[in-house]
């Protein structure tokens, strides 16, 4: 889902990033945490069930099934929240590296937006996590003449991106050769001597 951004003149898209699936690792490692307690609890109310199930004269046990979705949506709840943040951050984040600037949209609930010229980036790296490593994402971090900083969470493969944002970089600052017909003709001929 690309986002519509404005061109300025001679300005061409060189790179659009989105964020990295590796973002989704997080809560699958929370859904397994959540479950390994649950395990024993799982074991308890299975053990009840088939007492319970002995216990009555009738085969069906009324309740216990009720009580399993129950349960399990308790304890899966708070997972299924995380995943839906995260697939809709996942959803709406963008970022688009073009030769005059660095346009990013980030995040669902905490949104970040904007653009920052490439004249203005003073410094960049990448950090990568041990997921990141093993997965292929990680951040890039980009910090402005004045002292800000972005940073690009979850970017896939970000020792390609951070590259093509430093040869950018370069690009943007290098002085630009002036077109012939706008030079400025010398006009001291008009002008009085004196």
């Amino acid at each position: 889902m690309r986002f519509f951004f404005d061109s300025e003149p001679d300005e061409r898209l060189l790179r659009e990033e989105r964020i990295h699936p590796g973002i989704f690792a997080y809560p699958v490692i929370l859904g397994i945490a959540e479950l390994v307690p649950a395990l024993p609890l799982l074991f308890l109310f299975s053990a009840l069930s088939k007492m319970a199930s002995q216990l009555s004269p009738s085969n069906s046990t009324p309740g216990f099934g009720a009580l399993w979705v129950l349960l399990g949506m308790l304890l899966f709840l708070p997972t299924f929240v995380v995943l839906l943040v995260v697939l809709l951050a996942y959803a709406n984040s963008e970022i688009l590296l073009t030769n005059k600037r660095l346009i990013y949209r980030t995040g669902f609930l905490a949104r970040a937006a904007g653009e920052l010229p490439l004249d203005n980036v003073d410094a960049m790296f990448i950090q990568e996590p041990l997921l990141g490593r093993l997965f292929g994402f990680g951040t890039v971090a980009v910090s402005s003449v004045g002292g800000a900083q972005f940073p690009f969470r979850f970017i896939g493969r970000p020792q390609v991106f951070h590259p093509m944002l430093q040869r950018a970089v370069a690009d943007a600052r290098k002085p630009r050769r002036a077109d012939p017909a706008m030079v400025v003709q010398d006009d001291s001929r008009y002008m009085p001597k004196g």
